[in-house]
């Protein structure tokens, strides 16, 4: 018997091609009269920005392009400050995940006089997840992902990294959640074929994660099991025909599916991991989770008895395959990708696995897990993937 809570959906959601165009009926819907757009440099630099300030006209009030990835805190703060002086109140946010997250930190800047500590998630300090609830802020915003699956569009979480500490400041509240978001593959064809495979591993991950979550339920399945079969074939295509359009809009269906879904059931091993070394190494959530799927499909996928087939079926495998079935077929759909197949290939070294391993039993995801997990069965699962 399930039992539970559908409480964190999307909002309004505008999506095919040339859909960028409906900014201005959006903005209208909300009431917002001057648009504020945050976005990175190579957004800002290419075909993206003059597609998204044509579609704005008279509403486009001025441009923050310096977020880097991995939104580091200085560079939210320098965008609030951007946004302020332009008078906006509204702010589009034009990206992947970092870009978005950065379009959520300004909001709750706005929101609370510039003050972030009350609002951030600490788990390993607190044993929960408690935080102050953010107030209600005078800046709407519009998310226009460009990429193959943040999801931080539909989402009411967000990471903002701190470069001092070494660590991501974790958020989590309603009010986080974009009023609208705008899924054009027009836009998204400008992707590299390196941000588009790290962003829809990602993508992959919620999906797969939810799957094989403690707190899976009938519809979070549902949303992640066509998630993850959407990516399965979309994802390589998009890498092998960038223009695809037909593949970028699976894409980007298939990122918010696995984002409502995961928020509704939870990921776990996978992304906890993903927060530690991401913080550490600066390093892309895809990366890692594209990494990591694998060696936590063989821990992790005989806890959840029969219905590891939805799992095998996402993958493509037989449902009656074992665990070593599904975590060849990730293996092999991760070597499609051009993106590091070992954690060594991105700088983490043997030593680092039990430091790693011991912070991760300090992240919040791990509530999820299927099946009881400790530090020695994480740093083993790191030794697979190292």
């Amino acid at each position: 018997m399930y039992s539970g809570l559908i409480r964190d959906w999307p909002k309004r959601v505008c999506f095919g091609p040339g859909s960028v165009r409906a900014l201005p009926r959006l903005m209208g819907e909300l009431g917002a009269k001057r648009a504020g757009v945050i976005c990175g440099k190579s957004v800002a630099g290419g075909p993206i920005l003059p597609a998204v300030k044509a579609a704005l006209g008279p509403l486009y009030a001025g441009v923050f392009a310096e977020v880097p990835a991995h939104t580091p805190y200085a560079s939210v703060v320098a965008a609030a400050a951007a946004l302020k002086a332009m008078n906006a109140d509204c702010a589009i946010s034009v990206g992947g995940g970092s870009t978005i997250d950065a379009g959520k930190g300004v909001v709750l800047l706005a929101a609370t006089g510039g003050e972030f500590a009350p609002y951030v998630i600490d788990f390993g300090a607190k044993g929960s997840m408690e935080r102050a609830p953010m107030p209600p802020s005078p800046i709407f915003h519009i998310a226009v992902p460009t990429t193959a699956g943040s999801a931080s569009d539909v989402m009411p979480t967000a990471g903002i990294r701190d470069p001092a500490a070494k660590k991501k400041l974790l958020f989590w509240d309603e009010r986080m959640v974009p009023e609208a978001t705008v899924l054009d593959p027009e836009l998204a064809v400008h992707a590299a074929p390196a941000l588009t495979a790290a962003t829809g591993m990602t993508a992959v991950a919620r999906a797969i994660e939810t799957l094989y979550s403690k707190h899976r339920h009938p519809i979070s399945v549902g949303l992640a099991l066509h998630a993850a079969r959407l990516l399965r074939t979309a994802l390589p295509r998009s890498v092998e025909a960038p223009h695809d359009l037909a593949a970028r809009a699976d894409c980007m269906m298939a990122s918010i599916m696995s984002g409502t879904a995961s928020i509704n059931a939870m990921v776990s091993v996978v992304h906890a991991i993903g927060h530690v070394v991401g913080g550490r190494y600066g390093l892309q959530h895809g990366i890692s989770h594209g990494i990591l799927l694998a060696p936590a499909l063989r821990l992790l996928l005989p806890a959840i008895g029969a219905e590891k087939a939805y799992v095998l079926e996402a993958l493509g495998c037989a449902p009656d395959g074992s665990p070593e079935d599904a975590a060849r077929a990730m293996e092999a759909l991760l070597r499609r990708l051009p993106l590091p197949q070992r954690l060594g290939e991105v700088g983490v070294a043997a030593a680092d696995l039990p430091g790693i391993a011991a912070q991760t039993m300090g992240d919040y995801m791990m509530a999820n897990v299927p099946m009881p997990v400790t530090a020695a069965d994480v740093e083993a699962l790191l030794r697979g993937a190292l």
